[in-house]
């Protein structure tokens, strides 16, 4: 069994795109160690993530990244369990997309990153997963 979580972020302060690179080569070593893996977007100074590996890594994980300084309005979209990953050959995939991107998104004509701290509604699902899922589905983005 994998824990998984997704959780969308604000970036608290500017991150170049050298200082993302940076970022992800330490957590690419750290997750592979620990037997994460996951994808990470990168849109207009927020973070969508998806994480997935033991449980027992997972947790302590999401605590530290709630807790780091360059995430503000850290907000857990999903979490559970699956016998299966999603992004078992990834550790840690990334994407940097743009607004005109979004505007490719099956149902996100007019997405703003704003929508990705709106509060969950039970009709509809949440645009940081619409997110995710077209980048695992390899639409558009």
């Amino acid at each position: 069994m994998f824990k998984y979580i997704a959780y969308v972020s604000r970036q608290s302060f500017i991150l170049t795109d050298e200082d993302i690179s940076n970022l992800l080569i330490t957590c690419r070593t750290k997750n592979t160690r620990n037997e994460i893996t996951g994808m990470l977007i990168y849109f207009d100074g927020t973070f969508v993530q998806f994480l997935e590996g033991p449980k027992e890594n997972i947790e302590p994980l999401f605590a530290t990244i709630s807790k780091d300084k360059r995430h503000q309005d850290v907000i857990l979209l999903i979490d559970g369990v699956s016998d299966k990953r999603v992004f078992e050959d990834w550790s840690m995939a990334y994407k940097k997309i743009t607004q005109a991107e979004t505007a490719k998104l099956i149902g996100q004509k007019d997405f703003k990153k704003e929508d990705l701290f709106k509060g969950k509604d039970p009709n509809t699902e949440h645009p940081g997963l619409l997110l995710i899922k077209s980048f695992v589905n390899n639409l558009h983005i």
